[in-house]
């Protein structure tokens, strides 16, 4: 079982911004709003390659949207960039067994806000208020005065 106490700089990878940058894969422990107390996770976030970077969120702990409220059906990752709107990242992938869900998305951007929401359907175009879970990821930068 993964470590959820452990969070931090992980990974440092070039990423062809020029000799001695690089980015460092950034890992976030999150826990759960209000309304959803007992969910625990990690929301990562890491570059792919030149201009991609993936951000990874991993809950445990988490009751079926059904039993948050009788109505909702699934969870929605959204992703939503300092300069821009909201992106719908698409339906959490959630095994009810383990009590798990899981979703890997990409972005061009290095710094998001990350929500996970509880919704009716997936087909959804905006977040609702129902929020289980929301953080700030960034990467971060790295100079290496001797170069990469």
């Amino acid at each position: 079982m993964r470590n959820w106490m452990i969070a931090g700089s992980l990974l440092a990878t070039g990423t062809g911004m020029g000799a001695g940058c690089a980015t460092v894969a950034t890992e976030y422990v999150v826990r759960g709003s209000d309304r959803s107390v007992g969910v625990d996770g990690v929301i990562g976030i890491h570059t792919e390659r030149e201009d991609v970077n993936v951000v990874s969120v991993e809950l445990v702990n988490l009751p079926p949207p059904e039993r948050h409220d009788p109505t909702r059906r699934a969870f929605v990752v959204w992703i939503t960039p300092k300069d821009g709107g909201v992106i719908k990242a698409g339906r959490l992938a959630y095994d009810a067994d383990s009590r798990k869900g899981v979703l890997h998305a990409t972005t061009p951007n290095d710094e998001v806000f990350v929500q996970v929401t509880i919704e009716e359907n997936s087909a959804v175009t905006q977040p609702s208020e129902f929020v289980l879970i929301s953080k700030n990821v960034m990467l971060k930068r790295v100079t290496d005065s001797a170069g990469l």
